[in-house]
Parts: structure tokens; sequence; C-alpha cells
């Protein structure tokens, strides 16, 4: 007997409840920390509008170090990597996989040192941040979002090291290419490596804008 939805021809989508509900928990607390970071990226880029606003009736000395502008493209080549790790699972390629998530590293590595290198760059103008509130939001920028980066590492760190301990085993192999979760850990992986990629762009995009 045909059901109703196939008589009719009308078809009901799942409650939104219902589909939250079927979510795995590693992408739900993913999306969660993804949705704090932006409403505290919204809050921080408002109080630092508000401020600039108040400081241009002044002079403010202040200008963005030139390892910004390297850091953003380090992290930004770092896409091409992480775009081609659930190609490379698909695949079966658990080598390739794992010469994704090492290059994912340098790539974040060489972001980290960009950055302190920024900070030494700005430190050496000795920049007062008592008193440059400007400055100190920049600072905010960089740190939470250094923070983000480092977890992402971190993500790419265990993936890397549970990879690099079965890429020479079949049958692990198979397993691991067998098995649904290892496929949301790497999907989880890359939506928030995107996020850090994309959050930094605009980021960046408006301190250049404003400096």
């Amino acid at each position: 007997m045909k059901s109703y939805n196939q008589r009719t021809g009308v078809s009901f989508k799942k409650p939104v409840i219902k589909h939250i509900e079927g979510i795995h928990p590693f992408k739900m607390i993913n999306y969660l920390l993804i949705s704090i970071s932006c409403l505290l990226y919204a809050f921080i880029s408002f109080m630092f509008i508000k401020h600039l606003a108040i400081e241009l009736d002044g002079n403010f000395n202040f200008y963005l170090p030139k390892f910004f502008t390297v850091s953003s493209i380090l992290l930004i080549c770092s896409v091409y990597f992480t775009s081609r790790v659930l190609h490379a699972y698909r695949n079966d390629d658990i080598s390739y996989l794992r010469k994704l998530l090492s290059y994912t590293l340098i790539t974040g590595l060489l972001f980290i040192i960009s950055q302190s290198v920024s900070w030494m760059e700005l430190l050496s103008h000795e920049v007062n941040f008592e008193k440059n509130h400007i400055a100190t939001y920049v600072f905010t920028f960089s740190a939470i979002h250094l923070a983000f980066v480092l977890v992402g590492m971190i993500m790419s760190g265990i993936l890397f090291y549970t990879y690099m301990l079965i890429e020479n085993d079949p049958v692990k192999t198979l397993i691991a290419a067998t098995n649904p979760i290892e496929k949301i850990k790497l999907e989880v992986y890359k939506i928030f490596w995107y996020f850090n990629v994309l959050s930094w762009t605009m980021i960046f995009l408006m301190l250049l804008f404003i400096f």
C-alpha cells in the first residue's frame, strides 16, 4: 500500500528539531564552538570600531605589521591541503592523507611564527598598550585567532598520528576507510580549519582597510 506522500505527491520535511537530533555530537560541538566564536568576534569588532571612531578625533600612532600579510597568505594556502583530505580518505589513500595533514601542520606553525614576528615588529616601535586601545584590540584579535589555530593544529596532530600508525597496515587501513566516524572527524576538522581561514581573512581585510 502506498504511503500518503506517494499517493498525494505531497512531502513533508522533517522538523528542524528532528534534523538537529540527527547531527553527530562531534559536528554539533564544532558548530557550537564556531557559533560562539562568531559572536565573540562580532562583539570585539563592534567595540573595536567604536573605540576607533572615538580615537579618530585625536591622533593615534599605529601601523599594521608587514608579517600580518605573510601570515594571512600562509593560512590561505593551507586551504589547498585541507580541501583534499576527504578526497584522499574516499580513495583510501591514507599515506597521502597523512602528508596533507603534515603540510597543514607546517603552514599552521609558520602562521604562528609569522604572527610572533609581527608582534616583535610592533613592540620594537614601543607601542604602549595602556594608551593605545587600537593596538590592544588588534592584539586581542590576533591572540584569540592564534588560540583557534592551535586547536586546529592539535586536531591535525591527532589525525596525523592516528594515520601514521595505520598507513602501513592494510587491515587497519581498511577498517579506518570504512569507519563512518573517521569521515566525520575529517569533516569536522575541515570545517573548523575553513572557519579559521575565513575568520582571519575577514579580520585581516578589515584591518587592512582601516590602516
